[in-house]
């Protein structure tokens, strides 16, 4: 499963939409609800297109350092927005930098959120050059791997997401070869 993280960010976000169409492949968005209400055309997009929207944050914060009701508030506002704008149930939840403790899974829970992590980590945020990203993924990917990437920049959304849009082309060509099919982490979880 391909994901992406911190979006909604223009233009980068429908640069992958469209890599991602161009191929015929499908993944999941993990949507700040800050971004979200700043961009909703392309989470409408994002939507429009079938791919999975999950939930980031409602703001990008570390999770660890919030207590119970901002945890919760976070958790529930992301959660609203993008189901307003989705029309959809939001089914899944990522934490910001991964961070969950019991308080984050009872939160999470308590939303009706199942927390999804990752298994790949190429550090594409860091911008180490598109084959190195690409390279970091195939090298370490297995059945059932779940990819964290980027589609944002969150909090700040300033970096370039350049380098994971090519990336992405290069790592779905070169998996295809190894014989992956790219499902959403909706379909993932439930086979």
């Amino acid at each position: 499963a391909l994901t992406f993280d911190d979006g909604p960010y223009p233009p980068y976000t429908q640069e992958l939409v469209a890599v991602l169409e161009e191929k015929q492949v499908k993944a999941t968005f993990f949507v700040v609800g800050n971004n979200a209400s700043k961009f909703p055309e392309v989470v409408k997009l994002i939507t429009a297109k079938g791919y999975e929207i999950a939930l980031h944050a409602g703001e990008h914060k570390d999770f660890l350092k919030l207590n119970k009701t901002e945890l919760a508030e976070n958790i529930a506002s992301g959660k609203k927005v993008l189901e307003e704008l989705t029309g959809k149930p939001v089914k899944y939840m990522r934490p910001p930098h991964g961070f969950r403790d019991w308080a984050v899974m009872e939160e999470a829970s308590n939303a009706g959120l199942k927390v999804v992590n990752w298994s790949v980590i190429p550090r594409d945020w860091t911008n180490p050059g598109v084959q190195e990203i690409a390279d970091r993924v195939c090298k370490n990917v297995t059945p059932g791997a779940i990819v964290l990437l980027h589609d944002g920049d969150a909090p700040s959304q300033t970096a370039s997401r350049k380098q994971t849009v090519e990336a992405t082309a290069i790592i779905i060509d070169q998996l295809r070869k190894q014989g992956y099919e790219f499902v959403t982490v909706g379909e993932l979880l439930n086979r």
